[in-house]
């Protein structure tokens, strides 16, 4: 008869608080207490095989449930412990989960939250799995630069075989309950009280044998296949992995599975050490806590500027100017967040396409819902009650100075109004305004309903309490958001100046633009710099150019040498091709061509003509240039323009830079961003000697003379951890 539900507790501070321990009749259950996500901590591992085995010696237990207190299941290891004495001691995760498969007690995982990594490991050890609708599972750990390690390569594929084991692992993708349960990973998923019904499950089943229920015995449905499927997906992997080695190394775990549970798992063991030893797991993991610490923001030349004692205003409504690419896809991103937005556009046709696609774009299921909170207008006196304005006009100066004194004159004057620039003067833009501690820059990344950076810039007037909103409108919104200082391009673009000035000053020397981007995405980077270009448009590049004086819309000033603008080197290909229309995808044409409805980028003859004929022009002859040469010359100077920017105070920490680099412009994870390759993994000594090499090949392009904070860094031997916030900001 069941004990109305009443808790008796026995002795649970005994088995460690994180792992407590009650009973319910002759249900054991085991509740993980580990705020906030539940990891497997030494305390919860401890604690859990105490429990296991108090259980197993009480003869009035006939069962086990196992869940998580608070919010989720256990979501993991805890990566915390990762690289300390805490991770090496007994009993580890693997003896946990021995302790659970072998159980002549029937164990049951109750699964709400998520359980991911060795939480579900720990649930497919267990011999049933419950799950409330909204649970999830899954195997992350790939994007640490790891495989899963406890029987996660050995279990799953014996569950749902050996393809969707690969699918699943080398992606690390969560899935939800309903198609856990199809896939035959959940047995039951329940309505209701988790653990009213986990406890009655766990009775119902009393009495029955476990040898069945265990995974570990279980052979893999499509083992006579594995040889075959693995060949089927190695091409794939290698191809999305991009030179990551987990993803592969995981697929090779796999394989292991058709083998005998103990030889497969002594396989998986080896296959893990493999990849903790190597450089790319610190680095992913480098990863993994960086977008985590960028949260914890400063700037230490105002010690208000911060995020312990910043607070920020509310938002619950937005307006948006500009109904084009940008200020569509901002707007994705605060409906789909819940914010109520204005959208502003003053040419109609223009902001009826703006619509259509925020329609297309949000999901049928809750597009209705959306839209209802969605006002649009061509009416600047609509926006006179929002609570902040982001402007996402032309990246012209003289445009966003109109748009924003008509923004100061019309809003409420405690609204906040952002900059959706991607390179402009956030103080000379705040000047037209009578508030200029309430002017920031918000550069969101194409698309921005679906890049995850925002870039925030602080202003010289910028407010503690306007930084605090912007970088909490971030968090709402699903995005990375960083705090950097205010410069031409901020710290994305403007470190991305040299590197694409160098990919096209290549061009001169002998490469052709595929010969450029396949060594640039043989590196890890999805696209090259000229696929890149004709990707974002061309034109958007060339305007910048215009707007510095660089160029004009009919070429070089005829006053400069051709070769040279503001005493610096300059090729000026790529206006060329704008001249000739060539804008990039969006035209057919840029420095590769498309076929209609193709974003393929095919080789173009008319450029490797024009690219031909420009040299000869100017005397450049042609050469054989490597890989390693190209990658170095491109990715180097853009790693050096990062030391500026630490040294200049723009940034305040390397990892600002890194997170920049990593959700914004596709650095390959797997290398920790630019500033964590330059550091651990090429060396600060060998940049240094290489750029002092180069420039002294090319004296007269002026990024490559190495930073001063590097030469010093290198002299000192000091690392970018230690410079912490201690920057000049």
């Amino acid at each position: 008869m069941v004990n109305t539900m009443t808790l008796t507790w026995e002795a649970t501070r005994e088995f460690a608080v994180m792992a407590e321990y009650s009973t319910y009749g002759s249900v054991v259950v085991l509740q993980v207490n580990n705020p906030p996500v539940n990891s497997f901590s030494y305390h919860v591992r401890q604690g859990l095989v105490d429990g296991l085995e108090k259980a197993q010696r009480d003869p009035a237990i006939r069962s086990i449930v196992i869940m998580g207190k608070g919010r989720t299941f256990p979501a993991g290891a805890d990566v915390r412990e990762f690289g300390t004495a805490s991770a090496g001691m007994m009993p580890d995760l693997l003896s946990v989960l021995a302790a659970v498969d072998t159980s002549p007690k029937p164990v049951v995982s109750a699964i709400h939250g998520t359980a991911l990594g060795g939480g579900f490991e720990l649930a497919l050890a267990s011999h049933y799995r419950l799950a409330v609708p909204s649970a999830r599972v899954g195997l992350p750990e790939v994007h640490l630069g790891i495989l899963p390690g406890a029987g996660g390569t050995q279990r799953l594929p014996r569950v749902v075989g050996v393809k969707t084991a690969i699918q699943m692992i080398t992606t690390g993708q969560h899935i939800k309950a309903q198609q856990a349960l199809s896939l035959g990973l959940v047995d039951k998923i329940v309505q209701g009280d988790l653990l009213k019904e986990a406890v009655s499950f766990a009775r119902s089943i009393e009495g029955r044998p476990v040898e069945d229920r265990r995974i570990s015995q279980k052979t893999v449905p499509d083992a006579e296949k594995v040889g075959e499927v693995v060949d089927a997906a190695r091409k794939t992997i290698i191809r999305r992995a991009r030179g990551a080695i987990a993803p592969m190394t995981c697929v090779q775990a796999i394989q292991a599975s058709v083998l005998p549970f103990d030889v497969g798992m002594q396989r998986e063991r080896e296959l893990m050490a493999f990849l903790m030893t190597s450089w790319q797991a610190p680095a992913q993991q480098y990863a993994f806590f960086s977008e985590r610490e960028v949260r914890r923001w400063s700037h230490p030349r105002d010690k208000r500027v911060n995020f312990k004692t910043a607070k920020p205003r509310v938002i619950k409504s937005v307006g948006v100017v500009g109904a084009g690419t940008m200020g569509v896809g901002i707007t994705i991103s605060l409906l789909q967040a819940g914010l109520k937005v204005v959208l502003l556009e003053v040419n109609k046709k223009q902001l009826d396409r703006g619509i259509t696609t925020i329609q297309k774009t949000l999901s049928q299921k809750s597009a209705s819902q959306r839209m209802s909170l969605l006002t649009t207008t061509m009416d600047y006196s609509a926006l006179s009650d929002v609570d902040m304005v982001i402007e996402a006009v032309f990246e012209s100066m003289r445009l966003k100075k109109e748009v924003f004194k008509k923004l100061d004159s019309i809003t409420k004057p405690q609204a906040i109004l952002a900059s959706n620039t991607s390179g402009l003067d956030i103080d000379k833009i705040a000047a037209v305004t009578k508030r200029p501690d309430k002017v920031v820059g918000t550069h969101f990344f194409a698309p921005a309903n679906i890049m995850r950076l925002l870039e925030n810039i602080l202003g010289k007037h910028t407010s503690a309490e306007t930084i605090a909103t912007a970088m909490q409108l971030g968090t709402t919104i699903g995005k990375v958001g960083v705090l950097v200082g205010n410069c031409p391009g901020f710290v994305g673009n403007r470190m991305l100046g040299p590197y694409v000035t160098e990919a096209v000053f290549l061009l001169e020397e002998g490469a052709d633009p595929q010969d450029v981007d396949k060594a640039i995405e043989e590196f890890g980077f999805a696209m090259g710099p000229f696929r890149m270009g004709d990707l974002s448009g061309l034109d958007i590049g060339w305007r910048g150019r215009i707007e510095k004086g660089l160029t004009t819309e009919q070429g070089p000033p005829p006053a400069t040498p051709p070769l040279y603008r503001r005493g610096n080197r300059y090729c000026p290909l790529a206006d060329m091709l704008c001249m000739q229309g060539r804008l990039g995808q969006k035209t057919g044409a840029g420095w590769y061509r498309y076929e209609p409805g193709s974003r393929a980028a095919l080789p173009d003859p008319v450029v490797q003509q024009m690219i031909r004929e420009y040299r000869q022009e100017h005397g450049f002859k042609k050469r054989t240039i490597s890989s390693q040469e190209i990658v170095e010359r491109c990715l180097y100077p853009l790693i050096n323009e990062g030391f500026h920017i630490l040294d200049e105070g723009i940034a305040a920490r390397s990892m600002d830079i890194d997170v920049t680099y990593l959700f914004g412009y596709g650095w390959p994870r797997h290398t920790g961003g630019p500033m964590y390759y330059a550091e651990k993994v090429v060396g600060l000594e060998k940049i240094l000697r290489s750029l002092e090499s180069y420039q002294a090949q090319y004296p007269d392009h002026h990024y490559l003379q190495p930073s001063p904070l590097l030469r010093d860094m290198v002299a000192k031997g000091t690392s970018l951890a230690a410079l912490g916030t201690d920057s000049k900001l």
